[in-house]
């Protein structure tokens, strides 16, 4: 019996000070106490029902009870993947956005330096039918001769005029929503700070989770005293030796 209650005392003393697993999946807290149920039930086997004392029982059903309702890390780990996933969901929507930005911008680069060289051609066939009309003689001109008209080229011109105009108006919008893509400063005021505000408060979840995970993973403390008390207990039981009849 003295050696079932040593082997038992030495298992608990492991117990209270032992590891716990960080990785998902691992040696864990459930892992830890179903461990400890299957030592306590051993050790009632071998020494017999009649030996155990109501402290030793009450202590034991205290223990397990309390580590039973303590949520483990699983939980917890489930919310960081959540925080984590929806993280990087912004995350990536924030760097779509980016690029989709970036490739606007450099489209309307393109259109703004085709439209300037249309803009040029189209000002210069103006200037020369404006020249053509201003040689016709007075005598052409009473007659209707004054040359092609100018109304269509003028009605281009103002067209391109506006077009670059519209697509300047773009670009000093779009670098205005880059900015706000570059990160929460940048981006205050602007169409993306509510997704920042929000990625800075998964940022501050995570951290806190990380922090419960870690408790949660080990309890050190109170795993010690648990085990503690029950060494204690089992220390005190007045244990007697089979018969060697």
């Amino acid at each position: 019996m003295e050696d079932t209650r040593r082997r038992t005392l030495e298992s608990l003393e492991h117990l209270g000070t032992q590891k716990l697993s960080k990785e998902h999946g691992g040696y864990n807290l459930d892992s830890w106490l179903r461990g400890l149920k299957t030592l306590l039930d051993d050790f009632e086997d071998k020494v017999g029902k009649e030996a155990l004392s109501e402290e030793f029982l009450k202590t034991r059903k205290e223990v397990e009870e309390e580590f039973s309702k303590v949520e483990g890390a699983e939980r917890v780990e489930s919310e960081i993947e959540a925080v984590l996933r929806e993280e990087s969901e912004i995350r990536s929507k924030l760097k779509e956005e980016g690029e989709r930005v970036s490739s606007r911008l450099s489209a309307i680069g393109g259109e703004k330096t085709a439209k300037s060289k249309e803009l040029e051609e189209a000002r210069e066939k103006l200037r020369t039918i404006n020249q053509e009309r201003d040689k016709a003689s007075f005598v052409s001109k009473l007659f209707g001769r004054s040359g092609p008209p100018v109304e269509p080229q003028e009605k281009e011109v103002k067209e391109l005029e506006q077009s670059l105009k519209m697509l300047e108006e773009e670009a000093i919008k779009l670098q205005t929503v880059r900015r706000s893509l570059d990160g929460p400063k940048q981006a205050a005021g602007g169409i993306y700070e509510d997704l920042w505000k929000r990625l800075e408060a998964l940022e501050e979840k995570t951290a806190e989770l990380e922090g419960v995970r870690e408790v949660r993973m080990q309890l050190l403390e109170e795993r010690k005293k648990a085990t503690d008390s029950l060494v204690k207990v089992i220390s005190a039981l007045e244990l007697a030796e089979p018969s060697q009849e």
